[in-house]
């Protein structure tokens, strides 16, 4: 299954990922977290799960219609990853257009809340796999006053996830 225009396969819907958990917090400001709290991998690539987290009270009021634009892919007001792996290798969401692998792809997510918080899910698909290595991936965030924040992520993790992936039923 490919994206649109031929673009890296997306998740297979069949196939169900193995978990990788990686339950980070990977920048906070007084109003706005951004978590990492699992990885879904897959034999063809892997879905960074990240959550935005809004905490309402301390929010400006137009910050739902901001961060709104800022998930349409609006590039001035969006959040940007970059994975660097160990040989050199730079992946980044604000890239996603090339569309030549490797790349990472905003996925659809959703949005839910309450008087408290609002909660963003905005997964990244990651074709193919990382290497089994362990790698760079920095997170920043600009117009939400996020300086790059840098985590490193276990690649042999993934990739063995990956190998755990099930299918909904025998090939």
């Amino acid at each position: 299954m490919s994206g649109p225009g031929g673009a890296a396969p997306l998740p297979p819907i069949p196939e169900m990922g193995a978990v990788v958990s990686v339950e980070r917090v990977l920048a906070r400001t007084p109003v706005l977290a951004v978590r990492l709290p699992m990885i879904q991998a897959y034999a063809t690539g892997c879905l960074l799960n990240l959550d935005v987290v809004a905490r309402n009270a301390t929010a400006p009021r137009s910050l739902a219609l901001q961060l709104d634009s800022a998930f349409s892919g609006e590039e001035s007001t969006s959040l940007h990853v970059t994975l660097r792996y160990p040989d050199g290798v730079e992946v980044d969401s604000g890239k996603d257009h090339d569309c030549a692998p490797p790349s990472l792809s905003w996925f659809p997510g959703g949005v839910r809340g309450d008087a408290s918080f609002t909660l963003y899910q905005m997964p990244l698909w990651l074709f193919p796999l990382p290497p089994p290595q362990d790698f760079l991936l920095t997170v920043e965030w600009p117009w939400a006053g996020i300086p790059p924040e840098h985590v490193w992520l276990d690649g042999a993790a993934i990739t063995g996830a990956a190998a755990r992936s099930a299918h909904s039923w025998p090939q």
